[in-house]
């Protein structure tokens, strides 16, 4: 799959591709789907390759929305895509588009990539940069919020974010009463602290959350087999524009 990425601004990176090899086996043919802050749209474009869905995508930068919308001609993958700020779009807009309009009332699943860099991280002078990579720029509460006024009862959210925030999230996701029911903790080397949690939470849930075995992605210096089948089946080909 060819991904035009901009050649100055953010870049996907190897949590999209673990986020989209955990997303897949959740996913069921012809859901309506939404990808929030979608960038270039690695993540919607993979699944719906790998699956037909009814996807939906939001990002609210111009600029990656034009690679997105670009991406999306090049790799032949239908979706709807919009530009704006998800916090504030308003997806129930009786007015908006009706092509859009049945597919965009509510959601059998959410997905999402978020900013999740914290406030103590060095902030990169690249303006684009730091919108795609801090949380003050989505803040989850705000997210999950948002996300629980869009999803179907029983629709899904899965996400991935940093390890290390990971009682806030549960408390945020119970509070909105979308709990997480499966989680995967991503762990550079065997030896060393997570850094990713990728998470699966289900809307009016009653199950037991289930901690999926962790996933190391190098062994010594060379990746792991898991990480290596991961990468070749993403087969993804990025191009700097």
């Amino acid at each position: 799959m060819q991904i035009y990425q901009p050649k100055d601004g953010y870049c996907y990176n190897s949590d999209t591709l673990f986020l989209h090899h955990f997303a897949m086996p959740f996913l069921k043919k012809h859901h309506a789907v939404l990808e929030i802050g979608a960038g270039c749209g690695i993540l919607g474009m993979l699944c719906a390759r790998d699956l037909p869905l009814q996807l939906t995508m939001i990002e609210k930068n111009p600029k990656m929305a034009e690679l997105c919308a670009h991406n999306l001609r090049v790799n032949q993958i239908q979706a709807d895509l919009i530009c704006a700020d998800f916090l504030e779009f308003d997806f129930l807009d009786s007015k908006l588009d009706k092509k859009l309009e049945s597919k965009m009332q509510t959601f059998n699943t959410i997905l999402s990539n978020p900013p999740f860099y914290h406030d103590g991280v060095i902030k990169s002078k690249n303006s684009e940069i730091s919108s795609a990579r801090y949380a003050q720029n989505l803040p989850f509460f705000d997210l999950v919020k948002k996300v629980n006024t869009l999803l179907k009862p029983q629709g899904e959210f899965i996400f991935c974010y940093d390890a290390k925030a990971v009682f806030s999230l549960f408390s945020t996701l119970e509070h909105f009463k979308i709990p997480p029911i499966c989680v995967r903790f991503v762990y550079p080397k065997i030896e060393k602290s997570a850094t990713l949690v990728l998470c699966r939470a289900k809307k009016n849930s009653k199950s037991l959350c289930e901690v999926k075995p962790p996933l190391f992605t190098h062994q010594g210096s060379d990746f792991t087999q898991e990480v290596q089948t991961i990468y070749r089946h993403a087969n993804t080909w990025s191009i700097k524009c």
